[in-house]
């Protein structure tokens, strides 16, 4: 009878164990599934679902008179209450297989919208859109005008509208080329900070010509920023730290003019401290 008893309660504890491993396993196995990103939704639809395919490949479909993309409008945006002006964002919707081009597709886009109000001195209010596009379009059903910000390829984010006293400013960083070769146009490409006045409708892109623009923020109490690059000749070279090597520059509003805020002899006094010379 004991040796029965103790067969028994052997074969328990060996089913609980069994069972137990069993949900290790599947726990692990979600773990694993979300830290590789499958699970991550909103990362699938900015990287995947809404990024350009590189100008080559664009234009080897062009070539065999295919598309893969499809152009789509979001909901209005409301940026000027008084004057009734809207901003309208266009992003895209890629397809599983491209199709030929005379045909026309309608096909749903995730919405990304999502508003955020903050205050802060030099404005009064600022306002930020969630979401990655290919362009946007400022509307005036008042006036019965329709405004295309961009005639070129380009993708877009963090897209931030600045209340000043007289104006309200449209900022965002822009992605023009495949500069990591992926195959992809998006915001993991090299970026330019682009300013938009919806009061006199210019556009403003601020770059060095070289270095992708990595932050920016307003000088207080004024419209002149201080935008922070990274140093694109360190691209490929492998650092201890995420943070690759960077500087900061002053952008002023008036005369649009880039500058250094660093001076040379000082960059050369912090770099010999650095290396002890």
């Amino acid at each position: 009878m004991k040796i029965e008893k103790i067969k028994n309660f052997n074969q328990v504890i060996l089913a609980i164990v069994g069972v137990l491993s069993i949900i290790l396993l599947i726990v692990f196995i979600i773990v694993s599934l979300i830290e590789s990103g499958i699970f991550d939704r909103r990362n699938y639809r900015t990287v995947n679902s809404n990024s350009l395919i590189s100008d080559e490949k664009a234009e080897t479909l062009n070539q065999e008179s295919l598309r893969k993309q499809i152009v789509s409008y979001q909901s209005p945006l409301l940026l000027d209450t008084l004057n009734a002006i809207y901003i309208i964002p266009v992003s895209v919707t890629t397809l599983n297989k491209a199709e030929e081009t005379e045909f026309a597709l309608e096909e749903e886009v995730f919405g990304l919208l999502d508003t955020h109000r903050s205050f802060e001195k030099g404005y009064y209010q600022k306002q930020y859109f969630e979401g990655q596009y290919t362009n946007l379009i400022v509307y005036q059903p008042v006036a019965n005008k329709t405004i295309l910000l961009f005639n070129e390829r380009i993708m877009l984010n963090e897209m931030q509208a600045y209340y000043f006293k007289d104006d309200i400013l449209l900022v965002f960083y822009t992605s023009e080329k495949d500069t990591n070769k992926d195959g992809l146009i998006d915001l993991r490409d090299d970026r330019n900070l682009c300013i938009y006045s919806l009061k006199s409708g210019k556009m403003r892109k601020i770059t060095d010509s070289i270095n992708s623009v990595k932050n920016y923020q307003f000088i207080e109490n004024s419209r002149d920023l201080l935008i922070e690059f990274s140093l694109n000749q360190y691209k490929d070279v492998k650092f201890n730290s995420y943070d690759k090597p960077s500087k900061v520059m002053k952008y002023e509003f008036e005369t649009e003019k880039l500058s250094e805020i660093v001076p040379a002899e000082i960059q050369q006094q912090m770099q010999k401290l650095i290396q002890h010379i």
